[in-house]
């Protein structure tokens, strides 16, 4: 008779985890499509929208506010798609994420983690979006079915970005209110020098090194279908066979959408701002547009400090990663204003990256 306790039969292989480190993959009756060179009938985008687009700029964050700013980007991403390109759409959630911050700590229940609040905006603009995609897309074109997943990015627990905060969330405040904010644990830095509310807080950042909802990710776009996921960069969890546990962090929504962009083998990565594209010596006389640019020229424009890590700085260096990484087709990342998207992937506007030959 054979052994119940045996390594192969018994109870104890069951529960004997091994770390399976960051590659998100399970044992599936049905494999992920394969994306890595397959031919495709229309070339994949990958856009990410910022969370200040989804927030008209000087407004109060009503969600009429938002509703109203959210249809003005479903209006252009369904151009986009018209124009015959598919479509992953990522975005952020600072704004929004910043004021559910606010209203944790001064409700009476208890708070919640900023790990669930990163989960509840994702939920929160993946409605406003789904809703708005759907709408365009009816009115101006034909329907196309539209998934929004909440998303959890996988990091490494040994980075050690997780025990130096940088990230900055919620909103600006004055040094009286980050005093108030450093004595209640939180972790508060000067991020600008306006002589006003130059304060923010500050939290860990972590690099992404993919998410854990790949495989459907990869199915959804397979069908078809009209795919948001990675708002917000996420909800960073490590993950071990059987495991899966957040950690109170931020990841970069553009590197993030980086990531996801290389695992779908996308053809053009789009990080939409702001800003109309990438400029050197910006806020200077001699500040000028960059129209087309290299990535190792670009990179040492980023090594030289052009681009401050608040704001341009992410987008560029996921610019970068993204023209250089692994791919069997050609790639070309795209930094630009929602308004000018359609005209940016049609070499008409904002800033091309293209990889170095």
């Amino acid at each position: 008779m054979a052994d119940d306790s045996s390594p192969e039969t018994g109870p104890e292989s069951e529960t004997a985890y091994e770390p399976i480190g960051p590659e998100p993959n399970f044992d599936l009756d049905v494999k992920a499509p394969e994306f890595w060179g397959s031919p495709r009938e229309k070339p994949l985008c990958v856009i990410a929208l910022g969370g200040n687009a989804l927030v008209p700029p000087g407004a109060e964050g009503t969600f009429e506010e938002q509703m109203n700013a959210v249809e003005r980007t479903a209006e252009c991403i369904v151009d986009v798609m018209i124009a015959g390109y598919k479509v992953v759409l990522t975005h952020g959630n600072g704004p929004q994420v910043g004021a559910l911050l606010l209203q944790q700590e001064q409700g009476e229940p208890p708070a919640q983690p900023l790990e669930v609040c990163g989960a509840m905006s994702q939920g929160q603009i993946g409605y406003m979006l789904s809703q708005h995609m759907y709408r365009q897309l009816e009115r101006k074109w034909k329907h196309v079915p539209v998934a929004c997943l909440v998303t959890q990015s996988i990091i490494d627990p040994d980075d050690p970005a997780l025990e130096e905060p940088t990230k900055p969330v919620g909103p600006f405040v004055d040094e009286t209110k980050a005093e108030e904010m450093r004595a209640a644990g939180m972790t508060v830095k000067k991020v600008r020098d306006t002589g006003g509310r130059d304060f923010r807080r500050v939290v860990p950042s972590p690099e992404p090194k993919g998410i854990v909802e790949e495989v459907p990710v990869k199915r959804l776009i397979d069908q078809r279908d009209l795919v948001i996921c990675g708002g917000g960069g996420g909800v960073p969890v490590e993950r071990d066979r059987g495991h899966i546990d957040g950690h109170d962090a931020v990841v970069d929504k553009d590197l993030l959408t980086q990531v996801i962009g290389q695992t779908l083998d996308a053809n053009n990565l789009v990080i939409l701002t702001d800003e109309d594209g990438v400029y050197v010596d910006y806020g200077t006389p001699d500040e000028r547009l960059l129209d087309e640019v290299r990535s190792d020229d670009l990179r040492e424009y980023q090594d030289g400090g052009q681009f401050p890590e608040g704001s341009m700085g992410p987008k560029v260096e996921a610019a970068i990663r993204f023209v250089e990484g692994q791919s069997r087709r050609e790639r070309k990342a795209i930094i630009a204003s929602l308004d000018d998207a359609l005209d940016a992937l049609e070499g008409e506007a904002g800033t091309t990256v293209v990889a170095a030959e």
